[in-house]
C-alpha cells in the first residue's frame, strides 16, 4: 500500500500499532506479522503468519518464520534489509486476561528479534495488540508503554483516522474470514447422520471388486453436478449428495478433477462450492475437509486472495500435516510462484481424463 508522502503523522507508538490493519488489508487475529519499513513507513513488504494452536510450539514457528520472511526480503531487495518492526497479534481465550496472553507472547517477541538479528535484519520495535490494547515490548520502562487502549477510529489524530479519509480500509478480522469455510456449531439435524450413512456405504462400494473405480466415475459426475447446480445460482446441495462427495473426495484423483475447476468463469462458484462442503465436515469428520480446504485455498489464490488461502491452508495443515496438495500450495504461495503453472496442469489433466471418457455412460463424466 502507498500513502503520499507528508499525509500519514505518526506521533506515538500507539499511531505505529493501529496502523497493522491498513498494511495487511485485515486484522490478523492470533498472528506474527513482520514488516520491512519503507519510504513512508506503512510501504514495505509485510508478511504474516499464524501462531500455532499450541503455544509450546510458538518459539520454533517464530524462528521458522523469521527465515522466511528475511529470506523474502533479501531476494527482492536486492540483500537490502531496513527497519524491521515486529507485531503479536493474540486474543485471550476464556478466563485469560490480556497480561497473561502478553507473558505468552514475550518469548516469541524474544525469538523473532533474535533471529532476523542474526540474519542482518535490525528489529527496532516489537508490539503486542491484544484486545484492543497494545504493549511494546522494547520499552524498559515499568507501566510505561503497557497496555493503553487502542487510539479510537473517531479520534481525529488517530492514524486509522486519517488512514480512513484517505480511503483506505481495515479490512475484516480473521475470525470473520475462516467463517466462510469452517463449520459452525450445532449441526443441522440429520447431518452427521447422512455423513455416517454415506460414509458406511461408500466404504462398502469400495470394498467389492472394482468397486474402487465405480466410486471414482460416481465421485467425477456428482462433482460435475454440483458446479453445473451452482453455475446456474445454487447455494447448497442435498445433504446426501453433499455427504457423498466430502467422502469421495478423500480419493487424490477425484480431488484432482477439483483442481480442474478454475478457470475464471468457474472461480466464484467453486468458491462457494467447497466453502459449503467444508462447512458440512463437524467433528468427528473434520478431518475430512483437508481436500475441500486445499480446494478452495487453489481458487482463493487463483483470486489473489492469498489470506483466505492461508488461513484455509493452516486448517487443512493442522488436521494432516502431511497432506500433499495443501503443502505444494503453502510453498507455492509462500514462494510467490504464478498460481497459471498449476492452472496449466489441471487443464492438461482434465483432457487427459476427458479423452479416457466414455461419454455414452453419464456416471464416467
Amino acid at each position: 500500500m502507498t500513502v503520499p508522502e507528508n499525509k500519514l503523522i505518526i506521533t506515538s507508538l500507539a499511531n505505529l500499532a493501529e496502523i497493522l490493519p491498513f498494511m495487511l488489508g485485515h486484522y490478523p487475529d492470533d498472528s506474527m506479522v513482520l514488516h520491512n519499513v519503507g519510504p513512508n513507513l506503512i510501504d514495505g513488504p509485510t508478511m504474516a503468519s499464524p501462531l500455532p494452536d499450541n503455544p509450546a510450539d510458538w518459539k520454533e514457528e517464530a524462528e521458522l518464520f523469521a527465515r522466511r520472511f528475511m529470506t523474502h526480503v533479501q531476494e527482492n531487495a536486492h540483500d537490502t534489509v531496513g527497519e524491521i518492526i515486529v507485531y503479536l497479534c493474540r486474543e485471550p481465550e476464556p478466563g485469560q486476561s490480556a497480561e497473561q496472553v502478553i507473558e505468552l507472547l514475550r518469548p516469541v517477541s524474544n525469538s523473532l528479534t533474535e533471529t532476523c538479528t542474526q540474519l542482518r535484519g535490525s528489529v527496532t520495535q516489537t508490539l503486542g495488540l491484544v484486545a484492543g490494547r497494545w504493549w511494546a515490548f522494547e520499552c524498559e520502562w515499568d507501566g510505561c508503554c503497557e497496555g493503553d487502549p487502542l487510539p479510537a477510529l473517531d479520534d481525529p489524530k488517530s492514524a486509522a483516522a486519517q488512514l480512513i479519509r484517505m480511503g483506505y480500509s481495515p479490512g475484516r478480522r480473521t475470525g470473520e474470514i475462516v467463517k466462510e469455510f469452517r463449520p459452525a456449531q450445532p449441526a443441522a439435524p440429520g447431518q452427521l447422520r447422512v455423513l455416517d450413512n454415506e460414509a458406511a456405504a461408500y466404504a462398502a462400494q469400495c470394498a467389492t471388486p472394482g468397486g474402487q473405480e465405480v466410486a471414482l466415475d460416481v465421485t467425477h459426475w456428482l462433482l460435475e453436478t454440483a458446479i453445473r447446480a451452482f453455475r446456474n445460482g445454487a447455494t447448497d446441495l442435498a445433504d446426501d449428495m453433499a455427504a457423498r462427495i466430502i467422502h469421495g473426495l478423500q480419493n487424490g484423483w477425484a480431488c484432482d478433477h477439483g483442481i480442474e475447476f478454475a478457470e475464471d468463469d468457474d472461480l466464484p462458484h467453486a468458491r462457494r462450492l467447497w466453502s459449503f462442503l467444508a462447512r458440512r465436515c463437524l467433528p468427528p469428520y473434520t478431518q475430512k475437509a483437508v481436500p475441500l480446504l486445499s480446494l478452495l485455498a487453489w481458487v482463493a489464490w487463483r483470486q489473489d486472495d492469498t489470506l483466505t488461502a492461508r488461513l484455509a491452508l493452516k486448517d487443512a495443515l493442522t488436521a494432516d500435516p502431511d497432506y500433499e496438495l495443501a503443502g505444494l500450495l503453502v510453498c507455492a504461495i509462500t514462494d510467490g510462484e504464478d498460481p497459471q503453472v498449476l492452472l496449466n496442469l489441471a487443464r492438461e489433466t482434465r483432457a487427459e481424463r476427458l479423452a479416457r471418457t466414455t461419454h455414452s455412460d453419464p456416471t464416467t463424466h
